[in-house]
């Protein structure tokens, strides 16, 4: 094990030296490395005078965030709310929630090194810490551990050829997951794996995005201009889009809108102003973004949404949703669509996702391989109506059943008297 710690250490160290060197032309890697620099004294100053409790939650990214999200506002929402500190590895999700409002801080989780994990463990002196889905740093969980500072991994989902189960350093993940609290999984399987590795304090509790998606629900869905722009049109809405899915739904208007009255909104995944604008030139006529809707006209049939935080709400609108990352190393969020009973478009990289091949099972998901494909998928559910009457139910139901995995965690750290 010493050796495999040692590798370890060293392929940190690289990590570390490979974002100094990607900082010098990827601004993702300026982002993370300036977020970091900043971290201590943004922990430092938030915790100097707040004395509550501290549950510290760790994300990876915005997706792993939303899993958690119903969790902390929970918490948040206690007669005695502990201190949330919230953590992020990646600059998509600290950017967006750096300020969110139901945690006492947010700050971008340092390199893992061992020096750090004490640092860290030290200023934070949590009462106990929640790790979203698979974020697994070896050297900050041997240091919870031996300060017996009790951890859960929430929402885990795993493969059989995970690299925690069979690559090369699992046997410290399978050490730092025996070591765990407890394990709240998403399915029986991973449940399984982890039983097989010999951990035995695990839960199958569900996936907590469904909880979340639910509360999205109770959000207020007229956003201004909206309804406007749609009109009395079938509403095809494109969320988190990159160029496949943005070439599917252009297509399809171009081929579809003289049949059918269509609009678009599309959101894409990364904002970037220039890219927006060299799409509406394509159809400067009756294309807008969304920061001019002011100036909105009955000819306006594309709209881009150029800011960020409406699309989960957005989706209420839809009477169809294409969403993004199907073409490329992951599919978006699949579920805030079908909460609101939308029939939901994807493209054909769906694997590592049990909820989208059930979606389909059920008959209200679709992945489709090309754009041809996708033009005619939106083109059958377009002209029939009772088609997307039955998705509508169908999609609801299986939202609903899906719910429930906040409180069984909840109930469980109650118990715990972690709050």
């Amino acid at each position: 094990m010493l050796a495999l710690r040692a590798l370890y250490h060293l392929l940190i160290w690289l990590m570390g030296a490979g974002l100094r060197i990607a900082a010098g032309f990827h601004a993702r890697a300026r982002l993370l490395i300036a977020g970091r620099a900043q971290t201590w004294d943004r922990l430092a100053t938030a915790l100097a005078t707040d004395k509550r409790p501290r549950i510290w939650v760790h994300c990876a990214s915005l997706g792993e965030f939303e899993q958690a999200r119903n969790l902390i506002d929970a918490m948040a929402g206690l007669p005695s709310p502990p201190a949330i500190v919230v953590t992020f590895f990646s600059p998509s999700g600290y950017t967006i929630r750096h300020q969110y409002k139901h945690a006492a801080v947010v700050a971008y989780l340092p390199l893992d090194t061992t020096a750090h994990a004490h640092r860290l463990v030290e200023l934070i002196q949590p009462r106990a810490m929640m790790l979203i889905r698979y974020e697994l740093w070896l050297n900050l969980l041997r240091v919870l551990h031996q300060r017996q500072i009790p951890l859960i991994l929430v929402a885990a989902r795993i493969r059989a050829g995970s690299p925690f189960l069979r690559g090369m350093l699992a046997p410290l993940y399978r050490e730092a997951l025996r070591q765990m609290a407890h394990i709240f999984t998403q399915d029986t399987d991973t449940a399984r794996l982890l039983s097989d590795a010999g951990c035995s304090r695990i839960s199958v509790s569900g996936d907590t995005r469904f909880d979340r998606v639910l509360a999205n629900t109770a959000l207020d869905t007229d956003l201004p201009g909206i309804r406007t722009f749609i009109s009395d049109r079938l509403c095809i809405i494109g969320g988190s889009v990159w160029k496949p899915e943005t070439d599917l739904l252009l297509s399809a208007w171009e081929q579809l809108g003289a049949q059918l009255p269509i609009c678009l909104i599309l959101a894409p995944h990364e904002i970037h102003p220039e890219d927006i604008d060299r799409q509406i030139a394509r159809f400067p006529d009756v294309a807008i973004r969304y920061t001019a809707i002011s100036h909105l006209s009955p000819a306006h049939r594309i709209l881009w949404i150029d800011n960020i935080g409406m699309l989960s709400r957005l989706y209420a609108h839809a009477d169809v949703a294409v969403v993004g990352g199907g073409w490329g190393s992951g599919l978006h969020n699949i579920l805030e669509p079908a909460v609101f009973g939308k029939p939901v478009i994807w493209g054909p990289k769906y694997e590592r996702f049990p909820e989208a091949a059930e979606l389909i099972r059920l008959g209200g998901g679709f992945s489709v391989r090309n754009t041809a494909e996708g033009v005619h998928c939106l083109q059958q559910i377009l002209t029939k109506p009772e088609l997307r009457d039955q998705i509508n139910r169908t999609n609801k139901t299986w939202i609903q059943n899906g719910a429930g995995a906040t409180e069984h965690i909840l109930s469980w750290c109650r118990t715990q008297q972690w709050f």
